[in-house]
């Protein structure tokens, strides 16, 4: 298997080409990669994948594995070169991963550029290298500001959504949809620290939540003289709705509900990366409190007369609040139908939570602790 792959310095990307190597010796990877010429490149891909392999706590493996990666520089959505056409040679699967996750508002352009010029250049490789195999990793959330059960074929019609990077992926499943190639297609929820240790090796978005109560805590108490690990009163208000329906997604299942799939074959179908035991809003601030010591915190539906750090929060945050109002239900019919239910023994409940984000603030605030 020869794999024309985007996206492996990412968090998903990482992930996947480990796993995958430990599912396949017969496996080589075109891997197209940002980079200041080809050794800047090889550099990222080399530092990526062996950080990657400790954090699997494989690190041994990391020489024969990048023996199988050829990294090509490329910056997209640029079009390929002929000089890189002719490194393509012998490729029979893409795996289209790679991604710009600005939920912002995006002025310029270039998250849409990125996401939706990007899937169609690598649409046009397949046809122009006679490929019938193409995986895209998309996201859960091309579902938008819909509500009620997301099917996982198809898209919702008449679809409105909470920022241009959403719309991006909608209009590249589509254009993918549309191409006749042969496609899986994956989406992951929002991706936090694993099952087993909470650990992740490159924080998501959600974690800038979690960066900003710690920062303010240390700055809280040092105005007031406290140590920063004593508990604090800060009255602070988070404008969301009380959902139940957070789509928290650990990233070892990620990894593994993503490379057994692959591993399954090309079926025409979308899978939903989610699980099917959503976090809930009370949930997050609790187990945020209580880790941080933090009193005072609440969630509520319309803030009037902000405070200036809640002015600050929404500047640093608010492009994920939609995320915690949602009231959405992903199924996930057809990653039970291929891959069983077996893996999915788990939720994100207050103690898995707990966990996973006791790993993160104790190995990224020890101060705090």
């Amino acid at each position: 298997m020869k794999i024309l792959m985007s996206g492996i310095t990412g968090l998903v990307g990482s992930a996947f080409v480990t796993e995958l190597f430990r599912n396949r010796d017969d496996v080589e990877i075109i891997a197209l990669v940002r980079g200041k010429g080809p050794a800047g490149a090889k550099e990222r891909v080399d530092s990526v994948i062996k950080e990657q392999l400790n954090y699997d706590k494989e690190g041994g493996s990391a020489e024969k594995i990048l023996k199988k990666i050829t990294v090509v520089p490329h910056v997209a959505p640029n079009p390929f070169t002929e000089e890189q056409f002719a490194l393509f040679s012998g490729v029979d699967t893409i795996f289209h991963c790679a991604a710009d996750v600005n939920l912002g508002k995006d002025k310029k352009g270039l998250t849409y550029k990125c996401n939706f010029e990007g899937t169609k250049n690598m649409v046009e490789t397949a046809k122009k290298l006679n490929v019938n195999k193409l995986h895209f990793v998309s996201t859960a959330y091309v579902a938008g500001k819909a509500q009620g059960i997301i099917k996982e074929d198809g898209l919702v019609p008449n679809n409105e959504f909470n920022n241009p990077y959403e719309r991006s992926k909608y209009d590249a499943e589509t254009l993918l949809r549309n191409s006749g190639i042969p496609f899986n297609i994956y989406r992951p929820s929002i991706i936090i620290g694993s099952l087993s240790d909470g650990r992740i090796r490159k924080p998501l978005a959600f974690y800038r939540l979690c960066d900003f109560m710690a920062k303010i805590k240390k700055l809280m108490s040092a105005k007031k003289f406290m140590s920063p690990k004593k508990e604090i009163y800060l009255p602070i208000r988070i404008e969301s709705h009380m959902s139940k329906s957070v789509y928290f997604v650990p990233i070892d299942y990620v990894q593994r509900t993503i490379t057994n799939l692959f591993l399954k074959g090309i079926k025409n179908k979308t899978y939903h990366i989610t699980g099917e035991g959503p976090a809930s809003v009370k949930d997050i601030q609790d187990v945020v409190c209580s880790i941080l010591k933090i009193k005072g915190l609440k969630v509520v539906k319309e803030i009037k007369n902000p405070t200036s750090t809640e002015r600050l929060m929404h500047k640093y945050i608010g492009d994920l609040l939609p995320y915690f109002s949602a009231e959405m239900k992903f199924d996930i019919s057809n990653v039970k139908e291929e891959l069983g239910e077996n893996d999915l023994n788990w939720e994100v409940s207050y103690d898995t939570l707990y966990g996973i984000l006791k790993e993160y603030f104790h190995t990224r605030f020890p101060e705090l602790f």
